[in-house]
């Protein structure tokens, strides 16, 4: 598990030992990587605190302020076990699907599992947006826990889906990837959008990406950092200037084309391995996937 501070001195603690107590249920083959971002207050002390105990647990002290892009790259590079995911300080999401998820990652054909906002109480600011056609289909009803929040989280979902093309219902969640994939990418991004350029990059290199329901639980203790003005202008600065490089102007490494399963898709695995052949072998093309696992097909001239 995955996870940065900054001044988060009233979730620490109880992250520590919510984080330690939920791996413990799952193996003995564990680590806990939690970064201090320069923390002003005492979340560094309350988390050294911890090392005694929990020795699984290794916290990195960032020199300076970095940030929720850099923090991402920094606790992926350091990651040492088979399969990582991150989870917020404050518990922002519902992991009691984690056993959803593993149990997908153990099919080898499945590389990344990305969670999915769905049983959310539809907002009313969201009601001119369902005659979209977009939004018939994709749950982007109530996305945070109070409205200019809500706003930012589907004006970044709509740019990134919008721009990149890339066919996922949650871009801002939980994601679990094999580590030595997610560590295969060369990052670029230091904003928010660090977390949309992981998956960008992976299905890029022709990663089958499985979602999955994960709610989102609003904060109840400290600040939130990741709404702030700036951190959305810089997110909106990278949306745009990796758009141009890797879109329009075709620059990025990888130019596969992956596959993407949606959370209301339970295929078993010999589907997915079917899926996958076919359209790895050249013989079709994958255009979408139903509510009742199967696939549709066009044949490539």
């Amino acid at each position: 598990m995955l996870s940065w501070a900054y001044n988060e001195e009233d979730n620490v603690a109880e992250f520590i030992e919510r984080a330690i107590n939920l791996l413990e249920s799952l193996t003995d083959d564990y680590e806990l990587v939690l970064i201090n971002d320069a923390s002003t207050d005492k979340t560094r002390e309350i988390a050294e605190s911890y090392l005694e105990k929990y020795p699984k647990m290794r916290l990195i002290n960032n020199p300076r302020n970095m940030n929720c892009g850099m923090n991402t790259r920094i606790a992926i590079a350091n990651a040492t076990k088979d399969i990582t995911f991150w989870q917020m300080v404050d518990w922002s999401y519902d992991l009691s699907n984690i056993n959803l998820a593993l149990e997908y990652l153990a099919d080898p054909n499945i590389d990344v599992i990305q969670g999915v906002r769905v049983n959310l109480k539809e907002a009313d600011y969201m009601k001119p947006f369902k005659k979209i056609g977009l939004f018939k289909k994709i749950k982007v009803s109530k996305r945070s826990d109070n409205f200019f929040k809500a706003i930012v989280s589907v004006t970044n979902y709509c740019l990134v889906r919008f721009l990149f093309k890339l066919p996922l219902n949650d871009f801002q969640n939980v994601t679990f990837y094999r580590r030595k994939l997610i560590q295969s990418v060369d990052f670029e991004t230091s904003s928010s959008f660090t977390n949309p350029e992981c998956l960008l990059k992976t299905y890029w290199k022709g990663a089958v990406i499985k979602e999955i329901p994960i709610d989102f639980i609003a904060r109840k203790k400290g600040t939130a950092k990741g709404t702030k003005i700036s951190s959305i202008i810089a997110s909106i600065k990278n949306i745009f200037k990796y758009w141009l490089k890797w879109i329009v102007l075709g620059k990025r490494q990888d130019k596969q084309k992956g596959i993407t399963i949606p959370y209301y898709i339970d295929l078993r695995p010999s589907q997915i391995a079917d899926l996958i052949i076919s359209k790895f072998k050249g013989l079709v093309k994958i255009s979408s996937v139903n509510n009742v696992g199967e696939f549709s097909e066009k044949k490539i001239s």
